[in-house]
């Protein structure tokens, strides 16, 4: 009887060892699988391709089924494909984005829509980055922007995919015969620089009827009135920040951001003269060749502009410039200086590099200049607006065209 017993056991512990194996071989062998990338690479002789462009399909996907569930149809949809150089690196990072423009129903909430998104773009590996107030062509509207937040090499990575704004939706009125309007073919915006240093061109940009964009030096004798001027004539209003230029004979700024400062040196003073300046919306660069080529000073300068929701434009005083690369990277909303109008200040030729930003804008659908304040590019820019407009370019202030 014992050795019955005896023979059962060894019996129970072979099956047990057999199934030791198998679930060994079965289990122990695989090893977990890392999460695929939401990118696609590319090696090349310029560096090293990250494409999230399949990733932002998936992004456009999921944004339109939380339309469809919340049963709204869009206006207007503006595609375009990105790409911006890597940071630290060679290379560049590419991906696809789209413009959306919705009119809600009285049913439906801006947070209704953006709870119908939120999960379906988590699960397309994505998520709602934000919400805020903004502009879509002049008229008031909210901003829910969907895309991709992560990190490479240790950098915050953010890319919108899918800028939603969202307007009221229109009253029926009785129909009425609509007025032909002449179909516009491009977009500019004209950045006025160096407001504060004399009176006179204040009053000639304020008055001009068209959207003129102030960029104010903080601390200069007529700062606050350019601002407030501006402010009250409906413009659209900047810091112009004085960051440290190539040659320090060109410095003269009582107060500029250089290379030298450390991190809480800079941060203070970018706070100070945002503070300084009535009713700012965004920031642009004075000057800044040299520190608009430095990683750690542009990354610290345009933290705090983005701690105080502001938008940044880069003037681009030097080929060698990150500033607009770094904002991106940092989730801004950005703009980029493409043509400087008045290096000279001949009236006839300020007007000729107006003539070739209305060719850029035709050419591409808009088109950002910067000009300063002086009498002869107030004289110019005003008698240059007819021909503007007569070539189906229509003046815009600059945060209407940022990406």
């Amino acid at each position: 009887m014992a050795k019955k017993r005896s023979n059962h056991f060894i019996w129970i512990l072979a099956l047990m060892g057999v199934l030791a194996v198998i679930m060994y071989y079965q289990f122990g062998q695989k090893p977990a699988q890392p999460p695929e990338p939401g990118y696609n690479m590319e090696k090349t002789g310029a560096g090293v391709i990250l494409d999230f462009s399949e990733q932002s399909l998936k992004l456009h996907a999921a944004v339109d089924s939380g339309l469809a569930n919340s049963k709204v149809t869009p206006r207007e949809v503006k595609e375009a494909k990105r790409e911006v150089p890597r940071t630290g690196v060679e290379g560049i990072i590419r991906w696809h984005t789209r413009n959306i423009l919705l009119e809600l129903p009285e049913t439906v909430s801006p947070e209704t829509l953006e709870q119908a998104i939120k999960p379906l773009a988590a699960n397309a590996g994505g998520k709602v980055i934000g919400t805020e107030p903004d502009n879509y062509n002049g008229t008031s509207a909210v901003r829910i922007d969907v895309g991709i937040q992560d990190s490479l090499n240790n950098e915050p990575l953010t890319l919108v995919t899918d800028r939603i704004y969202i307007i009221k939706e229109k009253k029926a009125v009785p129909s009425k015969p609509k007025p032909k309007v002449e179909r516009k073919s491009g977009s500019m915006a004209i950045i006025i620089d160096d407001f504060g240093y004399t009176r006179e061109p204040i009053a000639g940009f304020a008055n001009m009827g068209r959207p003129i964009t102030f960029a104010v030096l903080p601390y200069r004798a007529y700062s606050n009135e350019a601002a407030t001027r501006a402010l009250s004539a409906g413009h659209l209003v900047m810091l112009h920040l004085p960051l440290e230029p190539l040659s320090a004979a060109e410095e003269t700024e009582p107060t500029v951001i250089t290379v030298a400062m450390s991190d809480a040196e800079i941060k203070d003073k970018v706070a100070k003269a945002i503070a300084a300046t009535p009713g700012v919306k965004g920031v642009n660069n004075h000057q800044g060749s040299k520190a608009t080529a430095d990683r750690r000073v542009m990354k610290t300068v345009l933290g705090v502009i983005k701690a105080n929701n502001l938008f940044f434009i880069d003037s681009r005083t030097n080929g060698q410039t990150i500033a607009a690369e770094t904002s991106r990277q940092l989730g801004l909303r950005t703009g980029e200086n493409e043509l400087f109008l008045d290096n000279s200040s001949d009236i006839e030729l300020i007007k000729d590099q107006l003539r070739k930003a209305v060719k850029m804008a035709q050419k591409n659908g808009s088109v950002t200049v910067i000009g300063h304040a002086r009498p002869n590019t107030v004289t110019a820019v005003r008698e240059m607006i007819p021909e503007i407009e007569a070539g189906g370019i229509r003046l815009v202030y600059v945060n209407e065209l940022l990406d």
